[in-house]
């Protein structure tokens, strides 16, 4: 009997033991506050501590993950049985779309630190879809209209994004449509519920184009498939002759180019004129020289050459070509891009200029 009484007094002070000092019991630490729009100002939730120990609870700290995000608690000691509230502040000011926040609290209990965590989603006011997604297309904003991969060596892939939004209350389906063969686009997510974002991840396949050089292409975002408003999206990239693993020997046979001018000046000529001038361009490497593109931006000028492939020694004209009809100013400066498989000089410029005369 004593044996029995005594283990059972253990066992009441190991119990004790457990409970001693102050512990802490959240009735939640997360809290979802859904969507809601931006124009509602700060949001606030409660998160209760009780505390189950026997001595006072203390909270030291409550630091939160980022600015727009702030606790607030007591610092006076939570009685055992009590329970104190530990507010967390959210401000969506300038912050549409899906956040998740987290709170870490310190006390003096065992273990010392608790995370709190909150989200929801903020569908964002005019004045900031405007700031942040100027492009509207129905209820989906975009943040631009215009797409530029920069430079692409060819035989590689590149990918680029474009970040759009849902102001709508409602999952849109976004469509991208007009997509050519080196164009490849994922939509994530594919269903965009109401306040979040959407990127458009578009993967530029070099292989799969004959272009060289500056290339535009056109395609066309929808909020959803048969919708009444779109947007078309101007695409850029700069196609290269990636030359970085041509061998020695092959490089000291390359073909070299060289042009008999390049500035082409037209001097002073009447509106309503069309006028021509020639280039002569030259290969004095031993590769045949290959004219990859040759082209002008400026709708005036139009240049062209006989023959693409110019071989070691030879020569080959270029005709240029300027309609005074098509200028839209009183100044012609244009520029001709000749584009070719020289690897120390692939892209050479020719400068047209001239005075329209009245």
């Amino acid at each position: 009997m004593k044996t029995g009484l005594t283990f059972l007094s253990a066992c009441l002070l190991v119990s004790s033991a457990a409970l001693a000092g102050p512990v802490a019991r959240w009735k939640s630490t997360s809290h979802d506050f859904g969507a809601f729009d931006e124009d509602m100002g700060k949001v606030t939730s409660d998160f209760v501590l009780v505390n189950d120990g026997d001595s006072p609870l203390m909270i030291y700290a409550a630091r939160a993950s980022c600015g727009c995000t702030v606790p607030h608690f007591t610092s006076d000691p939570i009685a055992p049985g009590d329970s104190a509230v530990v507010k967390v502040t959210y401000d969506p000011t300038g912050r549409p779309g899906k956040f998740s926040k987290r709170v870490k609290v310190e006390t003096n209990c065992d273990p010392a630190q608790n995370v709190l965590t909150i989200n929801g989603v903020v569908i964002g006011a005019s004045n900031t879809l405007r700031a942040r997604f100027p492009i509207e297309v129905g209820n989906l904003k975009l943040r631009n209209k215009t797409l530029a991969f920069g430079d692409i060596n060819k035989g590689n892939t590149k990918t680029a994004f474009l970040d759009g939004y849902n102001q709508s209350n409602d999952t849109i389906r976004p469509v991208v449509t007009g997509l050519p063969p080196h164009l490849t686009v994922n939509t994530s997510p594919e269903a965009v519920p109401p306040g979040e974002q959407v990127t458009f991840t578009f993967f530029y396949n070099s292989t799969r184009t004959g272009e060289w050089g500056l290339t535009t292409d056109n395609v066309t975002i929808a909020p959803a498939a048969g919708s009444q408003v779109s947007q078309p999206v101007d695409i850029m990239a700069i196609i290269n002759e990636d030359f970085s693993r041509m061998a020695p020997e092959k490089r000291e046979r390359a073909p070299k180019v060289a042009l008999s001018t390049t500035a082409i000046d037209l001097g002073r000529v009447a509106v309503g004129t069309r006028n021509e001038a020639e280039v002569i361009i030259e290969n004095f490497g031993k590769d045949p020289l290959v004219i990859r593109k040759v082209a002008s931006l400026d709708p005036a000028v139009e240049a062209s050459i006989g023959k693409i492939e110019i071989k070691g020694g030879s020569q080959a004209k270029l005709k240029v070509k300027v309609d005074t009809r098509k200028c839209d100013s009183d100044i012609i400066n244009a520029r001709i891009t000749v584009i070719t498989n020289d690897p120390d000089r692939p892209v050479s410029n020719i400068r047209v200029v001239g005075e329209l005369l009245k």
